[in-house]
């Protein structure tokens, strides 16, 4: 039976605000390199003061892959969680103008918290580092759920980020019995490795009780299988009941074929501007690629594609025409 949608994601709706800084400004400012690091309101107010914003754009992990499908011509829809305030109303009228299909119950004013953002803060070589307030999208639950519209999906998507909130590990349980129950198919990004560091115990369970993908990458992977190195990691994930793809940066992408792993690799000769949006264009270009037709070792192709493109650039949007020409086959 043909699905009304082919891929439902699930995840924080932030605004990515992005700024380039230097590597001694995360120094001076104590902030940790690389990685996600979620802050209070007042200390995205503070970080604010000292940047000079250069983009603003709709964003969170989720967010940034089914927005990529939706170009593709891939029927989507978002659930997430915003305020009625600027930022909300800006997160609600992006998705809508890239027709994906979000619509939320209501949007809520609580504890006078405001939409979620992240502070998006790109050093010389390219590398991102995220501070996140999450604000009301901390609070997502499963009333926030569209029950009709996981009982018609594909595949549901799910962000690891939100295993922040315990309110969302329930909707993430809620979701998947719609979803599996009705026969679509569960992906997860496992987003961060001290997110997996966080979380592990629960993400080994929902992987061993419905996920039929991950998304990874190798320091998510080796934090997750409580390994010391990837060839360890992929040893230990090769248990899991359930596909693995855990990309390795600029040597591509790993992958479970005829029973051993093998490297599918990407173009190392890119100039990169910033990694942000990397891995959520990854899955967008893979999950293109499954729905398509293809087999995994092309849709990793396409996936590498889309991550190598988006590196180019700042931010985690391609623009639709460059995203359809890419994953021309």
């Amino acid at each position: 039976m043909t699905k009304s949608y082919q891929v439902v994601g699930i995840g924080n709706a932030i605004i990515d605000i992005l700024a380039y800084v230097s590597d001694d400004f995360l120094t001076i400012n104590n902030i940790k390199k690389g990685v996600m690091n979620l802050i209070s309101f007042e200390r995205s107010e503070e970080i604010l003061r000292q940047i000079t914003v250069v983009k603003k754009v709709a964003g969170g992990s989720a967010a940034n892959t089914i927005v990529g499908l939706s170009q593709l011509g891939i029927k989507t829809s978002y659930v997430g969680k915003v305020c009625n305030d600027n930022f909300g109303n800006f997160f609600t009228n992006d998705l809508n103008s890239n027709k994906v299909e979000f619509k939320i119950l209501e949007k809520f004013n609580q504890n006078n918290l405001s939409t979620g953002h992240c502070i998006v803060l790109v050093t010389p070589d390219g590398e991102r580092t995220m501070n996140t307030y999450l604000g009301i999208t901390e609070f997502l639950s499963k009333d926030d759920l569209n029950l009709r519209i996981l009982k018609n999906c594909s595949w549901l998507y799910l962000e690891g980020y939100r295993y922040d909130g315990v309110d969302s590990q329930i909707a993430f349980e809620v979701a998947i019995n719609h979803t599996k129950k009705e026969g679509g198919k569960i992906a997860i990004s496992l987003s961060d490795p001290f997110c997996v560091q966080r979380h592990r115990e629960k993400f080994i369970n929902i992987i061993n009780n419905g996920v039929d993908l991950i998304f990874c990458n190798e320091k998510e992977l080796i934090s997750l299988t409580q390994q010391t190195d990837l060839n360890s990691a992929l040893q230990e994930s090769s248990l899991y009941p359930c596909k693995v793809i855990c990309t390795v940066a600029e040597r591509g992408v790993f992958i479970k074929h005829n029973g051993s792993w093998v490297n599918i690799p990407t173009n190392d000769n890119i100039e990169i501007k910033d990694t942000t949006g990397a891995g959520d264009l990854f899955a967008t270009g893979f999950l293109y690629g499954l729905i398509s037709g293809n087999n995994d070792q092309i849709s990793c192709k396409l996936a590498n594609k889309c991550a190598g493109e988006v590196i180019r650039i700042l931010g985690c949007r391609l623009d639709k025409k460059k995203l359809l020409d890419l994953l021309t086959i």
